[in-house]
């Protein structure tokens, strides 16, 4: 398996509601995430289903054995996806992600599924 932690993680695209601007959904001007894995949150905002409450993973993530954790429509997904990094712009450590990672370790040491 590779050594990027988000491939042995994935707990950013199950913790928390993916959402993002409905503007981003395919069909709607310059928008590339697939519609029909989004759910309308309110007016102006979608989120990836699975995520609405949080707290669970969300549609377009995988895991095999081989690979890891990935998205199945890395190329499409959204700019809140895109922004949430190992790194901060500033390259800082993401103290958020940090914290998820550590879940991760924790489900994964007591054997809980984490999809």
């Amino acid at each position: 398996m590779s050594i990027n932690p988000c491939f042995e993680c994935g707990m950013c695209c199950q913790y928390f509601r993916v959402s993002f601007y409905h503007g981003e959904i395919a069909g709607n001007g310059a928008g590339t995430v697939p519609e029909e894995l989004t759910s309308r949150v309110s007016t102006h905002l979608a989120c990836m289903k699975g995520t609405e409450k949080g707290h669970a993973p969300c549609i377009a993530l995988r895991y095999t054995e081989k690979d890891g954790y990935r998205c199945s429509i890395y190329e499409q997904r959204s700019s809140t996806c895109r922004s949430f990094n190992v790194l901060n712009e500033d390259g800082t450590i993401n103290e958020e992600c940090q914290k998820l990672q550590q879940i991760a370790k924790q489900k994964k040491q007591q054997k809980l599924p984490t999809i």
